[in-house]
């Protein structure tokens, strides 16, 4: 990376940045993570490209999520130690961990939601990655992979389309189908990532693009699930100005910020709601409700009605859980100045 305009706006690079970078260093470089290693990054600098450590004042809050590709850092001698404004961010709660969460990509532009064709559609999958990317402040766009393998391709992109929405559905595969529309979306300077589980593509279709095998590939296993090729978060520059951040298969996305977006990826259902007799209707039992009478003519509906109730509850556990969490550090944090005045009393 240098100091050219167009290669810095390549790669992302703007004028909220540039302002951000001359406020936090004077002699500091630019480094865009493309890599994470635990508390090692990879990062393209005006010097090239360097593995450096993170400083102990990057650790990462909860909140936050960490280091994550995508990253705009500040580095000063060899160690990052600032990081920029992020503009966008997909965050996903931690495994194992009720209220942490971990980024995974940064200051992107598009969600490439990953879904391989050849067996049955799983629609809430897609529903829920839907909710999840629009909280994160980049636009998603849900990719039916391996579409060579389907029966009936137009038959699963109407499934798709049916709870993307009004999200562009896209069917690719090996062979380069689809391809060249996302060619056209992923513009110079923007940054897209893709998720999903194991098994679906996501780095050959980056090899794809890329015109070359910069990542590994394998075929899934026997049973049909996908082997992890993947282990890292990585970020790939396109021939055609673009870029992508492969990243591990994940079975389960799991909840963090999703909040209203859920009501956006189920926005037909909010419409037919307003049309119920009772304005707190729960759409069980009630006279006039017009969620019930839409199932009785469309049984997809009572599914949709479901997912949604399932996301909101979990979102609802991780809010409290949330909550709990900063009400607890909150006390421990008046403990310990109290113990500090304590101390210093004579």
């Amino acid at each position: 990376m240098s100091h050219d305009p167009r290669r810095l706006t390549a790669l992302g690079w703007n004028g909220s940045l540039e302002s951000a970078f001359a406020g936090a260093t004077s002699d500091g470089r630019r480094g865009l993570v493309v890599r994470v290693d635990g508390r090692v990054v990879t990062v393209l600098t005006d010097a090239g490209q360097h593995r450096v450590p993170l400083a102990a004042t990057l650790s990462g809050a909860p909140d936050d999520g960490g280091i994550t590709t995508g990253d705009w850092l500040v580095v000063e001698s060899g160690v990052a130690v600032h990081l920029l404004p992020r503009r966008s961010v997909l965050m996903r709660r931690a495994a194992g961990v009720a209220t942490a969460g971990q980024a995974v990509a940064a200051n992107i532009d598009l969600v490439f939601i990953t879904v391989a064709l050849g067996a049955p559609l799983k629609l809430r999958r897609i529903e829920r990655a839907l909710a999840m990317a629009w909280s994160s402040g980049a636009a998603p766009l849900v990719l039916l992979t391996k579409s060579d393998l389907s029966i009936e391709v137009e038959t699963d992109l109407r499934a798709a389309r049916s709870v993307a929405a009004g999200t562009e559905v896209i069917a690719v595969n090996a062979s380069g189908a689809g391809l060249s529309r996302l060619r056209e979306v992923l513009l110079e300077g923007m940054v897209a990532v893709l998720v999903g589980p194991s098994g679906t593509g996501k780095s050959t279709l980056v090899n794809r693009l890329s015109g070359n095998e910069a990542l590994g590939t394998a075929e899934v296993r026997a049973d049909g699930k996908g082997r992890h090729t993947t282990t890292r978060r990585e970020l790939v520059e396109l021939p055609g100005g673009g870029l992508i951040i492969d990243t591990p298969g994940t079975r389960e996305l799991g909840l963090w910020d999703a909040g209203a977006r859920i009501d956006e990826v189920f926005g037909d259902l909010t419409e037919v709601a307003a049309q119920c007799r009772f304005r707190n209707c729960k759409h069980e039992q009630e006279p006039g409700c017009a969620v019930r009478a839409a199932a009785a003519g469309d049984p997809t509906v009572l599914a949709r009605l479901e997912s949604k109730r399932k996301l909101e509850r979990e979102q609802e556990r991780l809010d409290n859980a949330r909550d709990l969490r900063a009400k607890a550090e909150q006390r421990r944090e008046l403990r310990r100045r109290a113990r500090a005045m304590r101390q210093r009393s004579p």
